[in-house]
């Protein structure tokens, strides 16, 4: 870790010391960070299914997003490129996790320090609380909100913020980056329309953040999944004027055409899956094959050299109902540090 994360996860680790809630790490830190990364997902989903407005809630959510923050500097391939495949039953839940994980890349991007990296973390993965089933619903083929559902909606980032303003130990911060996650700077946005510097930087990383996941995954089925450069382009050319230019750009060259993750169709018909960080709008040159020419698991995945011309990259795909065993995961990333 840097300097400043090994100071801030030692604050973080000793505000409770004398406490009866002191936080217990959520994974082994000898473990594999795909291992680390799906126990912090499993702890994730365990605090949101019994959230009840606890100390102890806070501070086991605190605890499993400072990890996350810690994980991401540690490993940035395997987070981001492992993410949105982790089992989550809730889609809602996946997106949120996701939306946390490139949150944190991007607060890492602009130079934010550990701290308010940790906030982003806390707000992304809190941020939709109150709707996660309404939205889990309207996942369903041709689910269309009715009126009631839409007010939810809009209103979820008011009651995520109640649910944390009654929850001894949710800092202001964390409470205001929730709230203000769909406010665009042009005003447009709600519940309060603020505009410009009005809106918190952390907030600003969370919108952004969550609307390129909506992109790139979508949830609701009707919705077919953009590339990452679509996604881009779609960004600036539509809504430009809502997001901050910096984190655009920065955006621009964390992903790059290829973000980790990213599945990709080879010459020879194998699918396979960027794990390296993207070098500019350069396409990777090794990936890691996964399912053969039938579409089924290769029985071990295999390092791919795309500057091959029987290897190339020829187009982007998706991983629909495939399921990556955590063994495979393993394997995936121990090809990924050789390459």
């Amino acid at each position: 870790m840097s300097a400043s994360a090994l100071a801030f996860a030692e604050s973080f680790g000793t505000a409770y010391a004398n406490t009866l809630a002191r936080p217990t790490p959520i994974a082994s830190e000898r473990a594999a960070p795909c291992e680390r990364l799906a126990a912090i997902a499993t702890a994730y989903v365990e605090v949101i299914e019994h959230w009840a407005c606890r100390v102890e809630d806070v501070i086991r959510f605190s605890t499993l997003a400072a990890e996350l923050v810690g994980l991401v500097e540690r490993a940035p391939a395997v987070c981001l490129g492992m993410a949105p495949y982790l089992p989550f039953a809730s889609p809602s839940l996946r997106h949120a996790f996701s939306a946390a994980v490139l949150g944190i890349h991007l607060g890492r991007a602009t130079r934010l320090d550990a701290r308010r990296q940790h906030t982003v973390a806390k707000a992304a993965l809190f941020m939709n609380l109150p709707s996660l089933d309404l939205q889990d619903d309207l996942v369903a083929p041709h689910a269309i909100p009715s009126d009631a559902q839409r007010i939810t909606l809009t209103r979820h980032p008011q009651l995520a913020a109640e649910l944390l303003r009654e929850s001894p130990g949710a800092d202001l911060a964390w409470i205001e980056a929730v709230l203000q996650h769909h406010e665009a700077l042009d005003g447009s946005g709600y519940p309060a329309a603020l505009a410009g510097d009005e809106i918190c930087l952390e907030a600003r990383i969370l919108k952004l953040v969550d609307v390129w996941y909506a992109l790139v995954a979508p949830q609701r089925l009707l919705r077919s999944a953009k590339t990452p450069r679509a996604a881009l382009h779609w960004l600036l050319s539509r809504l430009r004027q809502q997001f901050d230019a910096r984190l655009i750009e920065a955006l621009r060259r964390l992903t790059g055409i290829c973000p980790p993750g990213t599945a990709v169709r080879l010459a020879n018909r194998e699918t396979a899956l960027v794990v390296d960080m993207p070098s500019g709008m350069a396409l990777p040159r090794r990936v890691v094959a996964i399912l053969g020419v039938h579409g089924r698991l290769l029985r071990d995945p295999v390092r791919r050299d795309t500057r091959r011309a029987h290897t190339a990259i020829r187009d982007f795909t998706t991983l629909k109902g495939i399921t990556i065993p955590p063994a495979y995961w393993r394997a995936i990333w121990a090809l990924a540090e050789m390459a």
